[in-house]
């Protein structure tokens, strides 16, 4: 295999997950690889430009800390091209902002992510994931990513922003449509994720007006009543500031917990190992199958002004293509990077990003990822995949669709 071999602005690229053995002759061959623009659309999104794949850690880090000569909002932090018309709705999300937009609203969102908000949280994220347990203990077998991995980060996303349990239902279809577009099994008809987000808008700006009458300490009520600059936010925003944290905060989180049991899955003597010592090994456990599983497999920059990476010349409005799958098996950074190690002793992924963008909510899906794993250790020991999983078709997202389980009833 050689550089230029795959398109990785392919889904087809990812069908079996993101493809480590092209990723590791990038690495060594070619760390800041041009990928051309493909000769056909193979994705909902339109991909008109081609970009520069950056596979080395150091140089994901260089890019991902220096906002102001790699920017979010210039181009948007996705692979995709869009028109000025879709650009703006981007830039209202703090996703695709840069300082010091980016700093101002991301000091008014942290304040719903304190370390005392979120250790607030425990008692409720452990009695959510006992109640989860509770449902499927008796059975011996169930569909591991609908039944048990989606219902933790539902149900805080809820408690979270304020949406009445009742409806955790529909976040998870509408998330759901508006990333599995490129999924014929995900994608129900054309357009659907344009549908998906024009509902949850819908709804977005139904809570926020309940909000307003009836203010409390949910993120939608701060986020809807504050001010930055002394200006409230606008429709706009709030929209995207929804269905940014209803995505990010139900996707992720449940991909997360899926692989997690995966790799377990498919590797026994770790397994048999976390089973041996659950508190002394589940943390560990947690971060080398983040570290070998990010649930998000890029992101992107693009160049403000003309620079150079590694002596590869970068113009001004060229995209770069973070691969986090790549850089987190970096085999500069870590030792048999290729390896399932629980007990990894130096972890440094990049899973939930670095610098401006660094993920707001890391700890609190750290908590959730202990307290679901914990029981299912714990209280179904002998957890088994039934058949193999089924991974969703993406370039963008390293998403479980599907993976039934089986186990030992417990009462």
């Amino acid at each position: 295999m050689r550089p230029g071999d795959l398109d990785l602005s392919d889904p087809e690229s990812f069908r079996q997950g993101p493809p480590h053995d092209y990723l590791r002759v990038l690495r060594r061959e070619a760390p800041v690889h041009w990928n051309p623009p493909p000769s056909e659309q193979k994705t909902v999104n339109a991909i008109r430009q081609g970009f520069y794949v950056l596979t080395k850690y150091a140089d994901v880090v260089h890019v991902s800390r220096n906002p102001r000569l790699f920017s979010s909002a210039l181009g948007a932090p996705f692979l995709w091209d869009l028109d000025e018309a879709h650009l703006g709705g981007i830039r209202a999300m703090m996703l695709g902002m840069d300082p010091p937009e980016h700093v101002r609203y991301r000091r008014l969102i942290s304040r719903g992510f304190t370390p005392k908000m979120v250790s607030g949280l425990e008692p409720v994220i452990r009695r959510h994931a006992r109640e989860v347990v509770d449902r499927i203990a008796e059975r011996g077998e169930c569909e591991f990513v609908e039944e048990i991995a989606s219902e933790l980060p539902l149900v805080l996303i809820c408690e979270l922003m304020g949406i009445p349990f009742e409806d955790r239902k529909k976040i998870f279809e509408w998330s759901n449509q508006m990333i599995g577009a490129d999924d014929p099994d995900m994608r129900a008809a054309p357009g659907q994720e344009g549908m998906a987000a024009a509902a949850m808008w819908m709804y977005s700006n139904e809570l926020a007006a309940r909000k307003k009458r009836e203010p409390d300490d949910t993120l939608v009520s701060l986020y809807v009543n504050a001010e930055v600059e002394g200006e409230k936010v606008s429709e706009l925003e709030l929209n995207h500031f929804f269905v940014l944290l209803s995505v990010a905060g139900n996707e992720t989180t449940r991909n997360a917990t899926s692989h997690v049991m995966r790799l377990l899955f498919e590797h026994p003597d770790q397994y048999e190992r976390l089973r041996s010592d659950v508190d002394r090994y589940l943390p560990g456990a947690i971060e080398e199958a983040l570290r070998m599983a990010p649930p998000v497999m890029n992101f992107r920059r693009t160049a403000t002004g003309d620079t150079e990476i590694r002596g590869v010349r970068i113009r001004r409005g060229d995209k770069l293509y973070l691969s986090y799958p790549a850089a987190n098996r970096d085999e500069e950074v870590f030792p048999e990077a290729d390896r399932f190690d629980i007990a990894r002793e130096k972890n440094d992924h990049l899973s939930f990003g670095i610098g401006e963008h660094f993920c707001l909510g890391s700890n609190l899906a750290r908590m959730q990822l202990r307290s679901i794993l914990r029981e299912l250790l714990t209280r179904l020991p002998d957890m088994q995949q039934v058949g193999a999983p089924q991974l969703q078709r993406s370039n963008f997202i390293h998403g479980i669709k599907q993976m039934r389980v089986r186990f030992t009833p417990a009462a």
